[in-house]
């Protein structure tokens, strides 16, 4: 079981729902009708290669920390949140939905056992739900998130001849974008040929010489940057950025993003040689984001701002 949300794959999860289908307890008598159990936050167990579509921090955090501080004030107000989404692995309550509720439960130590949903279906069907009610909720899924799960669910439901849902399931279910998910099936497609011998197109020939033989070892990320010819420099550059990254999460939380101005300030006194070139470093990393993802929602702010352009 993995404990950072980066470092789960696609493997990872596929393994883990096989074990947990075999463990799974369903409550009796649901009638299709809600059941619900009162259990302690402090026994109630993380499942991140399961149930949290969400990755803080592009996976080196488990939660929001701003988002946990208004729950954990909103509880001191007002008393216990909504019910919680969970499962019963075994003798285990695992969380499905609500991850951020039972951080801030736990972070104002609350003994009390809570109200939770015993979720009735099959723990495929839970991960889906949870993917389900996020897109509800208050709290921004990113879309890099959106565009992950979407790619664990293509790799799932590929059975070597076609994927037992359709590309609008997907897109309706993650909130990726219809180019994003096709995007998807003809990488996993031209993969699978090539490795099976069935077509030797070039992009699948150079996406098993740089991925292997499993796709499913891979992020969504990763397979991106193989598509895009990112020399191996760059592949370097993306992981020092997310080594640097995980040390300011280690280290400052999220104080870098609570105030934006406050921060530019901060690295003005910091290095006033460096802002210069930092600015143009994030247009670059923002436009090279933007074509890749294709997600104008996303990048309306930006274009208010002046940061990106429709080019």
């Amino acid at each position: 079981m993995k404990h950072q949300l980066s470092k789960i794959s696609a493997l990872d999860t596929i393994k883990a729902l096989k074990e947990a289908e075999a463990d799974l307890v369903r409550p009796e008598g649901s009638d299709g009708k809600p059941v619900y159990a009162h259990v302690p936050p402090q026994d109630i167990a993380e499942r991140l290669e399961l149930f949290q579509p969400r990755r803080p921090g592009y996976g080196l955090r488990k939660v929001d920390t701003q988002h946990v501080n208004a729950l954990a004030t909103r509880i001191t107000r007002k008393g216990e949140l909504d019910p919680v989404l969970v499962v019963k692995l075994g003798s285990k309550w695992v969380v499905v939905d609500g991850h951020h509720r039972i951080a801030a439960y736990q972070k104002l130590k609350y003994k009390a056992p809570i109200k939770c949903e015993w979720f009735a279906g099959t723990v495929r069907e839970a991960m889906d739900e949870s993917l389900r009610r996020n897109e509800k909720t208050h709290l921004r899924v990113e879309q890099a998130d959106k565009a992950e799960a979407a790619w664990t669910r293509t790799l799932m439901d590929w059975d070597g001849k076609g994927w037992s849902s359709s590309k609008a399931q997907v897109v309706t279910l993650t909130g990726a974008s219809d180019g994003t998910v096709a995007q998807m099936r003809r990488v996993v497609k031209w993969h699978d040929n090539y490795k099976t011998g069935v077509d030797k197109h070039p992009t699948g020939e150079k996406l098993f010489r740089a991925l292997g033989p499993d796709l499913r070892r891979h992020s969504w990320n990763k397979a991106k940057m193989v598509l895009l010819d990112l020399a191996p420099k760059e592949w370097d550059m993306n992981d020092a950025a997310a080594k640097l990254a995980r040390g300011l999460v280690t280290r400052m939380t999220t104080k870098l993003s609570e105030d934006p101005e406050v921060t530019a300030r901060a690295l003005w006194l910091y290095d006033r040689d460096l802002c210069p070139n930092l600015v143009k470093a994030l247009q670059d990393v923002m436009r090279s984001e933007k074509e890749a993802e294709g997600d104008e929602e996303f990048w309306e702010p930006y274009k208010r701002v002046g940061l990106v352009s429709d080019d």
